[in-house]
């Protein structure tokens, strides 16, 4: 291998790194399928620096392959491993952490929205206790979406 040292050594550090992040964003799926907001406060924090640190590395990546010449991107590092690596001793580990990276981010948009079918819910159950039409929308001055009234009944009036 070609000079690769400092670009091996980084995609194994950024590797390792995305196989944390992804059990991290496995346990905050388990956080918020339990309700448990302790343990999702927890994981949330420890997501945030896993992916910190990941962005950090995958920036010194980048810094190396523009450094000889190529772009950050699939095609660029692609074709600079077929320049620095002739064995393709490092296209595997490049492929496992561009896997990596698509799970995570799948991972992430899921956790997303069950947080967000979440929030909904306890939305639709305040207004029902409140007394509000969980069905009525109207829209502010600013257009967003506006559910119920403020003239809605409370439980304690129901």
């Amino acid at each position: 291998m070609e000079h690769t040292g400092p670009f091996a050594h980084s995609l194994e550090t950024a590797i390792a790194l995305a196989t944390r992040l992804e059990q991290a964003l496995l346990d905050e799926t388990r956080a918020i399928e339990l309700r448990d907001p302790d343990e999702l406060q927890r994981v949330v924090a420890g997501k945030q620096q896993l992916a910190d640190q990941l962005e950090e590395e995958t920036l010194r990546m980048k810094q190396w392959v523009e450094d000889t010449g190529y772009t950050f991107d699939a095609q660029g590092v692609e074709r600079l491993l077929e320049r620095v690596d002739p064995r393709r001793d490092l296209t595997p580990r490049w492929d496992a952490l561009r896997g990596y990276v698509v799970r995570c981010d799948q991972l992430n948009r899921t956790n997303a929205t069950l947080i967000n079918r979440d929030r909904k819910r306890v939305t639709l159950s305040l207004r029902i206790l409140r007394g509000e039409d969980p069905n009525a929308t109207t829209y502010d001055p600013r257009g967003q979406a506006n559910n119920g009234t403020s003239h809605s009944r409370t439980i304690s009036r129901a």
